[in-house]
């Protein structure tokens, strides 16, 4: 990957503006052997829909992230995707009902999910990590730093980062107790994590190392 081809937008930064220029910007330059990765770190809410139920949100709600001067919806993020014509689209989200812009986004060929709750089900602060959320902790885990590479090989498939991201889930966030159960005003459940690889193949390279 090229330097020129990341943006990272933190705090003040990270502006609706910006990050629809952003993915605006990447979708017109892909290539079919183009991978374009979104992640996002933050909170993550959910508003009423103005029109009801829709068969990608049923709830007749729309999930949201909280970005410096307002929200972009899963709605309008899979909107943004649909300008990307080319290549593999890769959406990981950590935040709160993240869960919810899997219908939205996975639904095109190319594209796979990863979302760090269900969709109404908020996520979890990694303390014990000392770490903003789970999902951004297993993912340096699994690619930066090569633990998903199950067999080795520098190369990291759908189905090794999936599998490699469930077990660490499994062992470190699901528990038997209820210390760590998440309440809200909507649900009472554990914290899961979502991966929808969609037309992904299971043994499709995501990363070579």
């Amino acid at each position: 990957m090229r330097a020129g081809d990341a943006y990272t937008f933190v705090n003040r930064e990270a502006t609706v503006g910006n990050v629809t220029a952003a993915i605006r910007a990447i979708a017109g330059r892909m290539g079919p052997k183009d991978t374009f990765v979104m992640f996002y770190s933050g909170h993550g809410g959910q508003t009423q829909r103005s029109d009801g139920p829709a068969p990608t949100d049923p709830d007749s709600l729309d999930e949201t992230l909280a970005l410096y001067d307002g929200e972009i919806s899963d709605d309008q993020l899979g909107s943004l995707f649909d300008e990307i014509d080319d290549g593999t689209v890769l959406l990981w989200l950590d935040s709160c009902y993240s869960g919810g812009f899997a219908k939205d986004i996975v639904s095109a060929p190319g594209r796979m999910g990863i979302f760090s709750s269900e969709e109404d089900v908020t996520s979890n602060v990694a303390d014990k990590f000392r770490a903003g959320g789970y999902l951004s902790y297993f993912l340096d885990e699994g690619i930066a730093q090569g633990e998903a590479d199950e067999n080795s090989d520098s190369a990291i498939t759908a189905i090794e980062l999936s599998q490699y991201l469930h077990e660490r889930y499994r062992s470190d966030v699901k528990t038997t107790g209820t210390a760590n159960v998440v309440r809200t005003e909507m649900t009472l459940g554990y914290q899961h994590l979502v991966i929808d690889r969609g037309s992904i193949g299971a043994y499709d390279v995501l990363f070579q190392r």
